[in-house]
């Protein structure tokens, strides 16, 4: 029997058509790769850790997850080192010579790593947004700023191509790691100058300490797809020469021009008279619920319910005429002046506790400063507002104290930056041992005497404190004293 074998003769596949397989199959690679997993973990689990005690806004979220995305990037950085170098090692040039795709289509074909990058960057992005559920940031969103989260860990996969391509070596790619890392401590400590291009070199958007002031994030968007591109088409030089230098030259000419455009459209000095501009009355958010005005800078609208939680205890027990402080949020930049004149108000800041003892520490101080705010004690008009002042003797204190044991039972919170004793403790246990409405009733009837520093309003209660002295005119500093914060007596 014979057995006739027909030889049938296939074209050899094209260098198009072998690239686009060997993309496949790094892609494949790729997505199995232990460094993209525990890198994007890694990732994942720094950024929610930076931010699980606070309330995110959206500048900070950015700026956590942008530092947390260079983790991700370093990462990639040693898995696209290790697959540019596999054709290098262990004596696989000889192997790799029978391909029918050269070196510079096997380097075209291991650029798949970048988009597979952004799309790694892109779920460690969603990845922390998810875990800080049920709380969500707030605030102004930039979408300029969103996408160099995806930019950078793409930056990161096409540099571990590049040095794979040139040094296939092991260690070549964690010592390139440290390299930049080492680089990147440099722009840290490289003086705080807002114009200085050096600071604009830093990968991540910082945060905008002054709320509402534009910031030319496009243009750092800009320079850092200029630095991805001048990677991929230095990754492409070997498949097209002429043109990938070109290419590269350009695009590093882009990413230069757009720092250098960033740095000079940054201010240098902020008076506070602009930055007031930004969160002037007029641009807040501002609700009222149970007769207090709550008024949220643009975009923080969703923590007004956390603030109604700590201030509203307070201000139920108030009576019926008295006036309820208002709360304003402020950021950085305070010009001391009411949004009504002759109405109580307090600030609040742009941070909040996000859960356990951080969200409780936010809502007792809130808390506290509502029930200063509400007798007197602390005005926003003040200009030393945060200096502590001595509010011994005053029976307004002992109203303040009295006002916080039954906005929060047993939790004995105290009057902040006011300066009392074992005296006007005393005088507010007396008042919590008679009935709740019997102090209402009465503090209905004097409220005005509350507020008068001088006065004795809670006599008839049993209350025997006498206010001292109050001055006309602010203390001078004292002698010796080992504090600077000090002051005289409440006014």
């Amino acid at each position: 029997m014979t057995v006739t074998a027909e030889r049938i003769e296939r074209p050899a596949p094209t260098a198009r058509t072998a690239t686009i397989a060997l993309a496949r199959a790094e892609a494949r690679r790729m997505w199995r790769s232990p460094l993209l997993w525990i890198g994007t973990l890694l990732t994942v689990a720094l950024g929610v850790a930076w931010m699980w005690t606070r309330m995110p806004s959206w500048e900070t979220f950015h700026e956590n997850a942008g530092v947390a995305s260079m983790l991700l990037a370093a990462w990639l950085l040693m898995a696209g080192h290790l697959a540019a170098g596999r054709d290098r090692r262990a004596g696989a040039e000889e192997s790799t010579r029978t391909l029918p795709a050269g070196p510079g289509r096997r380097g075209l074909a291991l650029l798949v790593t970048v988009p597979i990058a952004a799309v790694a960057g892109a779920v460690a992005c969603l990845a922390e947004l998810l875990l800080l559920l049920p709380t969500w940031p707030v605030g102004p969103y930039d979408p300029w700023v969103a996408l160099t989260l995806i930019v950078i860990p793409a930056i990161g996969a096409g540099i571990g191509v590049l040095i794979g391509r040139a040094l296939p070596g092991v260690a070549a790619g964690p010592l390139a790691v440290v390299v930049l890392v080492a680089v990147m401590f440099m722009f840290i400590f490289v003086p705080n100058d807002p114009q200085s291009v050096m600071t604009h070199l830093w990968p991540v958007v910082h945060v905008n300490w002054n709320f509402g002031l534009p910031r030319p994030t496009g243009w750092h968007l800009l320079y850092l797809v200029g630095v991805l591109v001048a990677v991929i088409a230095a990754n492409c030089r070997p498949a097209a020469p002429r043109s990938a230098i070109t290419v590269t030259v350009l695009a590093i000419l882009l990413a230069g021009f757009a720092v250098q455009r960033e740095a000079a459209e940054t201010p240098d000095a902020i008076h506070t008279e602009e930055v007031m501009k930004y969160v002037a009355p007029e641009t807040l958010d501002c609700r009222t619920h149970e007769e207090v005005r709550y008024c949220a800078l643009d975009g923080y609208g969703a923590w007004i319910p956390y603030w109604r939680e700590a201030a509203e205890p307070v201000a139920d027990l108030l009576p019926a005429g008295a006036q309820r402080p208002s709360i304003r949020q402020i950021s950085t930049s305070d010009n001391l002046v009411p949004m009504q004149a002759g109405h109580p108000e307090l600030r609040v800041g742009d941070t909040w506790g996000r859960v356990g003892s951080w969200a409780e520490d936010s809502r007792v101080r809130l808390t506290r400063d509502y029930a200063a705010t509400a007798v007197g004690l602390l005005r926003r008009d003040d200009p030393e507002n945060w200096r502590s002042c001595d509010g011994s003797g005053q029976h307004r204190t002992v109203v303040a104290l009295w006002l916080l044991e039954q906005a929060a039972p047993g939790k004995g919170l105290t009057v902040p930056r006011i300066r009392y004793g074992d005296a006007e403790r005393q005088a507010a246990e007396v008042l919590l041992a008679k009935p709740r409405a019997e102090v209402q009733s009465h503090l209905a009837a004097h409220w005005s005497g509350v507020l008068d520093p001088a006065a004795t309003p809670l006599a008839a209660l049993g209350v025997t404190i006498t206010p001292p002295p109050i001055p006309s005119e602010p203390a001078p500093p004292m002698e010796g004293s080992t504090t600077s914060d000090d002051r005289g007596v409440c006014r």
